[in-house]
């Protein structure tokens, strides 16, 4: 990933200075995409075109429940989360507010009240930082500062050093690119 992190940080040096990112629209229905959700995120996180086409939501009535009962199974959480938003930008989707929502609790209650009372390896890296991806993609594409708040928290939250046992650590990366990414769109919203 030393080649994904070298070109983010190129593109970020050039995106903060010209104040301009590729713009994102919320999925009206739902997007389909040929690639995974986390090449996805990775091609999001570069500012590089994602194809996608608008598709129907699919249909998973169990989702919602599948997700509020794996709150202590954080691996079916992340599998969960990454084979329902395929194009991560579908979280923004209107029928994703109770996902969201959930996420934001999630984030901003249960997991903060462990990290302050334990300490952040108590929680699934993978886990922790694909959901804050989700809410970081989701906080560009908003006005509720609730989502930018959070990114706020765990910025300060995570030690710059923190290096977790993670298969996807990259996710730090990308998570630093829309973090950046939604502050200017608020910035900009403000101004």
């Amino acid at each position: 990933m030393a080649y994904f992190v070298a070109r983010l940080h190129k593109q970020l040096d050039t995106a903060v200075e010209s104040q301009q990112f590729r713009n994102w629209t919320a999925p009206k229905t739902w997007f389909a995409s040929r690639c995974d959700s986390l090449a996805a995120i990775r091609a999001l996180a570069a500012d590089d075109p994602l194809d996608c086409t608008e598709a129907s939501q699919p249909e998973e009535p169990h989702f919602f429940d599948e997700l509020q009962a794996s709150i202590r199974e954080p691996q079916r959480r992340f599998e969960l989360l990454a084979t329902r938003y395929l194009h991560p930008l579908n979280v923004a989707a209107f029928s994703e507010q109770r996902v969201r929502e959930h996420l934001l609790e999630r984030l901003m209650v249960a997991d903060r009240s462990r990290i302050e009372q334990h300490s952040l390896q108590v929680l699934d890296a993978d886990d922790l930082l694909l959901r804050l991806n989700l809410i970081a993609i989701y906080a560009s594409l908003t006005t509720d500062l609730r989502y930018l708040d959070a990114l706020n928290y765990y910025y300060e939250l995570l030690p710059s050093a923190w290096y977790p046992k993670s298969v996807h650590n990259w996710l730090r990366v990308s998570l630093l690119s829309f973090y950046i990414r939604a502050l200017s769109v608020h910035f900009t919203y403000v101004a």
